[in-house]
């Protein structure tokens, strides 16, 4: 159902059947040229949903009222659909989790730019 109904997500992700595997392996090679990725959320996240997807965890196959999966028993992760566990295994993914703001406020929150961004970023300071 997923695959069907859903455009973004499946081509964005790696997982639609209409991508050759060309493509989906030149989508792979240019994710994994980040150095890092900042995966940011927290528990009053109030858009995207479950909060834990902003860490690419997702809900199981129970649907939306099962648990939530981490992004390391995720299908996109075990698969290694786009990068993300190549990317991780390698120390380039850095989760933060900063609850207490709402998604539009995730922008200009300086103590959650304090605490997740700037450390991310010190090693690029001249």
């Amino acid at each position: 159902m997923y695959l069907d109904e859903v455009v973004f997500f499946p081509d964005v992700n790696n997982e639609s059947p209409d991508i050759s595997p060309e493509e989906k392996e030149r989508k792979k090679r240019n994710f994994l040229k980040l150095d890092k990725l900042a995966l940011i959320g927290g528990d009053t996240e109030d858009v995207i949903d479950p909060w834990q997807s902003t860490m690419f965890g997702f809900y199981t196959e129970k649907g939306f009222e099962g648990e939530v999966i981490p992004m390391e028993e995720t299908k996109l992760y075990r698969e290694d659909l786009f990068g993300l566990k190549t990317l991780h295994e390698r120390g380039g993914v850095v989760m933060c989790r900063f609850d207490g703001i709402k998604h539009l406020q995730f922008r200009d929150n300086q103590e959650m730019m304090k605490t997740c961004i700037l450390p991310l970023l010190r090693p690029y300071a001249l």
